[in-house]
Order: structure tokens, then sequence, then C-alpha cells
């Protein structure tokens, strides 16, 4: 996709020294590419410091253009390899970006603590330490592409870092980039074989490859995910048997043969398992790992894939009972709250489980405090939630369930102080902005404070007028 800033006639003003300034002028559209490609160009003449110059403007404009960013980095390291920053320079320079990363962090500014991150590296490009707090404050603030590229360039000159390598894969993976995460996975186990994130990651993503490729979900070519022609012929092998329900049974027996050959290998059961839950058949998945894991009892990722099963078998009978309900069938209706309470209890003991095995993992602490809140548990959901609000990938998420538990318990002063927290990060157009919209609305409510609640549903009722009982609750609310 083409990039644009604002210039003058679609040419840069020039200061005095010679760099284009982006971003001055009348508003008529600029391809960013072009400066990009002459920043580069810069870099290549050794030019460095008019390189650096030229990408620092476009971070400017765009503090989420990774490859603007990149770029930047990579100047800044040739420009060090032939001019070095002596170490007690280094220190003196950023002493002040040095406390100010320090206390931003702690008080969670991250727009201070990427700015700082990004001065003291000018003159220390190849500190890992800056460039990862660079990174982890970008993301943070939601530059998901900015970060990319600070941990994406840590991986180059720091091929041995496990947490950038770590935080790429799942950058990678988060943007659909499967082959990319793949290698950064790969790359961290050679440092770190038993990395319990990369051994789970790696799972994941096979298991994306194998339902891609076998059709089940809409990918729109094989050939994208493979890197050649082998590597294409290879998986299409080993996935041409799950296309039809005949050849899916088939590829269960072959399987169940593995299983009866060598009952003491718990692998072919876990591809068993796997294969019932492409098949959307939970009893027999579940039935499978079972059996595994009776031979590796102690395997988390297993125990995992047992719980996906019963919760996938959980899902199906709510589904049924959605239907007899609107069929009309006596005593669906009762059948269907039953089985959701059923359903939430079975969630919140699943992830007890999984947060018990993996208790620095803060996105299982997430998803346990959103079903120990609908479960009603506020006090346990709470703790968990804040626990998970430290994740960034999941920071907003986890302040507006937070903003949910406290309004819940009547305490509306802290629901609205994370609700507006959780606005401010996932604000924009659709139906997530009007619902914490309108538990921003109820907590005022809460509050007594009938002009905070009338702000609240009015600004939903220049969105979206039909929106719930919005009107009927400002109509309540101006007697």
């Amino acid at each position: 996709m083409t990039q644009t800033v604002n210039a003058t006639n679609g040419v840069a003003p020039v200061d005095d020294s010679g760099v284009p300034q982006l971003g001055q002028g009348n508003h008529s559209p600029m391809d960013v590419t072009k400066h990009l490609e002459r920043a580069a160009q810069e870099a290549k003449r050794k030019n460095y410091d008019l390189a650096i110059s030229l990408y620092d403007q476009l971070i400017a404009l765009d503090p989420n253009n990774g490859e603007a960013r990149s770029g930047k980095r990579r100047a800044q390291l040739k420009k060090q390899e032939r001019q070095p920053t002596s170490s007690l320079t280094a220190a003196m320079v950023n002493l002040i970006p040095n406390i100010c990363i320090m206390i931003g962090g702690a008080v969670r500014l991250h727009g201070l603590v990427a700015s700082c991150a990004e001065r003291a590296l000018g003159s220390v490009p190849d500190s890992v330490r800056l460039n990862l707090a660079l990174g982890h404050a970008l993301l943070s603030q939601g530059h998901n592409r900015g970060a990319e590229a600070a941990f994406g360039v840590v991986a180059e000159f720091a091929p041995n870092d496990v947490e950038s390598m770590r935080t790429l894969g799942e950058l990678y993976y988060e943007s659909k980039k499967y082959d990319k995460a793949l290698e950064c996975f790969e790359r961290v186990l050679k440092v770190s074989p038993r990395d319990q994130i990369a051994l789970k990651m790696r799972k994941n993503l096979a298991a994306e490859g194998a339902i891609k490729i076998g059709g089940f979900e809409a990918a729109t070519s094989a050939r994208d995910l493979a890197q050649s022609q082998a590597q294409m012929e290879e998986l299409e092998g080993r996935q041409k048997m799950v296309q039809t329900e005949e050849s899916l049974e088939a590829a269960a027996s072959a399987i169940r043969a593995e299983c009866e050959n060598d009952p003491n290998n718990a692998e072919p059961l876990i591809r068993l398992g796997t294969l019932f839950l492409q098949q959307r058949n939970p009893a027999e998945a579940a039935a499978a790992f079972e059996r595994a894991l009776r031979l590796q009892p102690d395997d988390f990722e297993l125990q995992s894939r047992l719980g996906d099963a019963r919760l996938m078998a959980m899902d199906t009978k709510i589904r049924e009972a959605q239907q007899d309900d609107t069929d009309g069938i006596d005593g669906a209706d009762d059948r269907l709250r039953r089985l959701k309470g059923e359903r939430t209890t079975l969630r919140v003991n699943e992830f007890k489980l999984r947060v018990e095995a993996r208790p620095t993992d803060a996105s299982l602490r997430f998803r346990l405090g959103q079903y120990l809140l609908e479960a009603n548990e506020l006090e346990l959901a709470i703790a968990e939630l804040q626990l998970a609000v430290r994740d960034p990938r999941r920071k907003y998420e986890a302040m507006a369930l937070l903003g949910q538990a406290f309004l819940k318990q009547g305490m509306a002063d802290l629901a609205i102080r994370q609700l507006k927290g959780a606005l401010e990060g996932l604000g924009g157009p659709g139906d997530k902005t009007l619902g914490l919209l309108y538990l921003l609305g109820q907590a005022a409510e809460s509050a007594s404070d009938k002009a905070g609640a009338l702000d609240w549903y009015g600004s939903i009722y220049e969105i979206k007028a039909g929106y719930r009982d919005v009107a009927d609750r400002m109509a309540r609310l101006r007697e």
C-alpha cells in the first residue's frame, strides 16, 4: 500500500541543511515511499546523518512506520561502525534519557519511554536493552509495526536474544505471517530448547498450517504457506487425506493403526485427537487425548487440548439447545440456561488449571479473569485481570473487563477510571466503542452523575440512535 504525507506541490520543502522537510506546506498528497527510498539511498552513500534525519521525519509523521524505524536503526549501526562512540561518552549523554526511561516505565508513560529510548539509541544503537525498551513501549501504544521493526533489528545484531526473537514471533503470528513466525520460534528453540512459549507457538503454527492447507478455513492457496515447491508437495501429501468425510475417516483409521502398533507412543494419539478436533468431533478427540495423557501426564499442551475438546463438546450441546429453543421445544430454555452455567463453570475450572501450570502467562490470566467475571466471582476476576493488564497485547481489553467488574461491585469511580482507559486504547468506530460508552453511562448513573451519564449516552446517540435502550435512558435522566 502506498503511504502518503503532505507537502507543497508534491515536493518536500528543504531546510538550510538541505534536508527535505516532510509534512509542511499545503495539504496535497506526497508518496512517503519515495522518501523511504531516498533515505535508503543516502544510507548506501554513507550519508548516515542525512538518512537518519529523513527517517526521523517519517517517524514523527507516523510513529508506527516500521520501515522507517528499522532503516534508521540500520543507518545508526553503520554510522557506529565508522564512528564508534566511547562507553564513557554514551553513558554521560544517555544519563538523563535512561533516568526518564526508568521513571516512564514505572508510571507507564509509554510515549516518554519510546522517545527517550529512541534518543539514547542515537549513541548506542546496538543496545539490546534500549531496543527492547523501545519495542515494548511501542507495543503498549498499539504501534505494532514499529515494535516489530524494533525487535526485528535486535534479532539481526543479537540473534541469540530470546526475548526479542520470541516477541517478534508473536507479532508475526498475530499478523498471520506464519512462515516468519515459525522461523523466529525455531531460532528461539535453538538457543533455548525448553522454551515453553516457543514450543507452544510452534505447535500452534503447525495446527494453523494443517487447518489452512486442509481446507478447514478459507486459505487462498496452500502455496501462500509453502516456501518452496518441495515443501508444497510435502504438505499436500500430508494433508490430501483430510478434504472429504471419507478421506478424514481413512486418515483416522491409518492413525488408529499406528496407535495399535505402538501403544506406548503418545504422538499418534495426539495426532488422532487433533484430527477429531478438526472434524469437530470432541468426544472422540477427548478420548484420544485422555489416552495420550496417561502416557504423558505432565504434558501441559496435551492437557490444554483435552480441555479444548471438552469445551467444544459443551459448545455443541449449547448450539443444539439454542436450536431447540428457537423451535419452541418445551423445556429448551431451561436446558439452555443450565448448559450455559455449566459451560461457565467448566471454563473457570479449565483455565484455573492452565494458570496453575503457567502462572506467568498473562494471556491465560486474562481468559481466567474473563470467565470468572461471567461467573460473578468478582474478587477473583479482579485479581486475575489486574495481572493480565500488564500484558501490552491484552491491556485495554483487560481494563474494559476490570471496569465491568468494578461496576458490578458498585465501585463506580474505579469502574470509570478503567473504562476510560480502555476507551482510549480501543476507541474507534464500531460496537466495541459503543459498548464502552454504554458502560461509562451506567457507571455515571451508578455514581448519581446524571450530567455525566447524559454525556456518555449522548455520544452513543450521535453515532447510533437505536443502540440498546440509550434513548429511554436519556429520556429518564432528563425527567
